[in-house]
């Protein structure tokens, strides 16, 4: 395998400050009169708040069922949810966890600053060593065998028979985001408003309607996709190109996704929750003022948040 070796000359501002410290330029939530209640109890709009153990912001979402979640982020720092408590999970590294995936259930996958690349095999997480200093901050996987992850110094992997190999990054940039609609029609999106696309073993670069940060991206369907970013950036695939859309907020919007293709959810700064219905995105009741990094739904079609200050929420779907 051919991986990178270590910079001599660390970027270190650049590295785990570009994305969380950018993110937490959301801490543009500094007046924080908190509307949050007791753990359990409905919140503002139907939002039941739960309370992580040791306050730790969770980047990441992940659920194989409605009654088995995970969470990950700040620290190491691992949660398992069981239908009704969220509880701490050992880790196998004190670095920070940006993103987590479980493809089949069974199988799970983190990744997270400075080169970390966690496996979960059932019963135990296991690092890799990449020898990798870059910061990792996202991943994807197609099925339980095959999956990608991006991150600093446009760092792409790609993972398939139990192994991780590098691959040629056609510009070089912070990747903060991979999205795969297919096994061949894969995207990854960064700062500076990087856009990459994968087709038949290369990934080239795409062209950009912005050159705002990019944080997140989703394909509810292989035609159309979305990426989102700083100062309300919101773009659309369509018909073959990246075109800007109208965003009803500037807040720095950190993560996209769609629970079908007509129904999708962004978060971001200030707690800000976007909701797209009827080819429109409108600003809904958020249960938080602090910042959202995570928004997902589990399979029962619940919308699940999740940011700064240990708070994971729920909000029942009808």
């Amino acid at each position: 395998m051919s991986f990178r070796g270590h910079n001599k000359v660390k970027k270190v501002c650049a590295r785990f400050a570009v994305m969380v410290l950018a993110l937490c330029c959301l801490a543009a939530c500094a007046q924080q009169q908190s509307v949050e209640t007791k753990a359990g109890k409905q919140a503002v709009d139907g939002w039941v708040r739960y309370d992580l153990p040791d306050f730790s912001s969770v980047y990441s979402l992940a659920f194989i069922k409605p009654e088995q979640g995970w969470a990950a982020g700040q620290h190491g720092s691992l949660f398992t949810f069981n239908g009704t408590q969220w509880t701490k999970s050992a880790a196998a590294t004190t670095n920070q966890i940006f993103s987590v995936t479980f493809p089949g259930g069974s199988r799970g996958f983190g990744v997270g600053s400075a080169g970390t690349i966690l496996s979960w095999d059932g019963s135990t997480w296991r690092r890799y060593d990449l020898a990798l200093d870059w910061d990792i901050m996202d991943v994807f996987f197609l099925s339980s065998d095959e999956g990608w992850a991006v991150g600093e110094n446009s760092v792409l992997f790609h993972y398939k028979n139990y192994e991780w190999k590098e691959y040629a990054a056609p510009v070089i940039g912070y990747l903060t985001r991979v999205f795969f609609s297919g096994q061949d029609n894969g995207w990854a999106v960064g700062n500076n408003g990087i856009i990459m696309h994968y087709d038949t073993g290369t990934w080239s670069a795409a062209a950009s309607p912005t050159k705002k940060n990019l944080y997140g991206i989703y394909f509810p369907s292989k035609d159309t996709g979305w990426a989102v970013g700083s100062f309300g950036t919101i773009l659309q695939w369509r018909d073959g190109r990246w075109k800007q859309v109208a965003s009803p907020v500037e807040n720095h919007l950190l993560d996209i996704h769609f629970a079908a293709k007509d129904r999708g959810f962004i978060v971001g700064a200030s707690g800000v929750i976007l909701s797209y219905t009827n080819g429109t995105w409108q600003e809904i009741p958020s249960p938080t003022p602090k910042a959202l990094y995570a928004v997902t739904t589990d399979t029962a079609g619940d919308l699940w948040v999740s940011g700064k200050g240990g708070k994971i929420f729920k909000r029942t779907m009808q």
